[in-house]
Formats: structure tokens, sequence, C-alpha cells
């Protein structure tokens, strides 16, 4: 089984200053304890992240999420808004599943409109060329036919930027379980 340890974020990617990868992790934190999650938890991961059609209901092995609860009230009050906390922490999490499950890292944040929210690529390449896309949402609290719809969504919005020809990675982040639905899609080019 799988172990992510989700605090290795704060040290940054290629892409993502340790400065705002922590604030990231802040969200994501805020998230896990207002749902009451232990410091160490199974997420359940839904979807084919391998794309390797497997005939188990689109269930792929859980992973376990090793995080500190640090809580404090003023978190709390800078996190008010859990929206804004539900997106920031997804993205977290989605990230350490792309690093985990992935070749990739995230190398740049993408502009509004693109479709995505990174692009992804490795460190080893010569200036981070852009080798994957990353389009992330989250979800507080909904069962696995509310996070498939918004797999689906999102699925849709990633095609703005197909033009690329870039491989698309959608991660769906439900809190209240954990779950989360990641996949990768890959489209025959002409």
């Amino acid at each position: 089984m799988l172990k992510i340890a989700v605090t290795d974020i704060k040290k940054g990617q290629p892409g993502l200053t340790p400065l705002a990868a922590s604030q990231l992790y802040e969200a994501f934190e805020v998230c896990m304890h207002n749902c009451e999650h232990p410091e160490i938890v199974s997420l359940l991961m839904l979807g084919d992240r391998n794309n390797d059609n497997r005939s188990d209901n689109n269930r792929c092995d859980d992973i376990i999420l090793l995080w500190r609860d640090e809580y404090t009230e003023q978190m709390g009050r800078t996190y008010a808004d859990m929206q804004y906390a539900v997106e920031h922490g997804a993205i977290c999490l989605s990230i350490m599943l792309t690093t985990t499950l992935t070749p990739y890292k995230v190398v740049e944040r993408s502009r509004k409109g693109t479709g995505i929210d990174y692009w992804l690529g490795d460190e080893e390449t010569f200036l981070f060329q852009k080798k994957a896309r990353l389009e992330v949402s989250g979800i507080l609290e909904g069962d696995e036919t509310a996070v498939k719809h918004r797999h689906a969504v999102k699925v849709e919005q990633t095609r703005r930027s197909d033009y690329i020809q870039l491989p698309a990675y959608i991660s769906i982040v439900e809190f209240s379980t954990p779950k989360a639905w990641f996949a990768q899609r890959i489209d025959k080019w002409k």
C-alpha cells in the first residue's frame, strides 16, 4: 500500500515555491481537521489511475495519507471561507498524488482560460519543458456520484488546452471520506 507524507509538499516543486506550497498544505490541514480525520488515514482511490481498465467498480488501491494536525484557531480564521480552503486543500493533495503516481512535478501554474490548473514536467528536462497537464477540483462532502460527475465536467474542461497535445491528469478530492478520483486522460492525436 502506498503512503504519502502530505507534509512533504512544503518543500515546494520546480514551479511551486515552498511558501506557496505551505499555504496549500495549511488549507489541506484545515479541511482534514474539520472532517475530524486522524493523522494517518486511508484515502479511498476511485477511478482508473493506471489506465488499465479495471473491472472492480473503478476502484484503485487505497493510499495511506500521513499528515500533521497542528490546527489553530488562527488557521480557522484564515481559512474561514471553506470553499477557498477546499479548493486549495484539493490542490495540495492532488500535487502529492501527481508526484507519487506519475513521473511529473508541477513546473508552472497555468493561466486562466486554459482549462487546466498546472503544467507538469520533470526537473531533469532543460527549462522544465511542459510534458503533461493537471486539472484539480475539491469537494468538502459528497458521494461517489458527485465525484464522478465532477470528474466528467473536468475531463471536458481540459479539452480547452488540447491544442497542446499533452496528456491531461484530472484529480477530484473529496474530504469527508476522504476519497480521490485521479485519472489520466490521453487522447490519440492524429
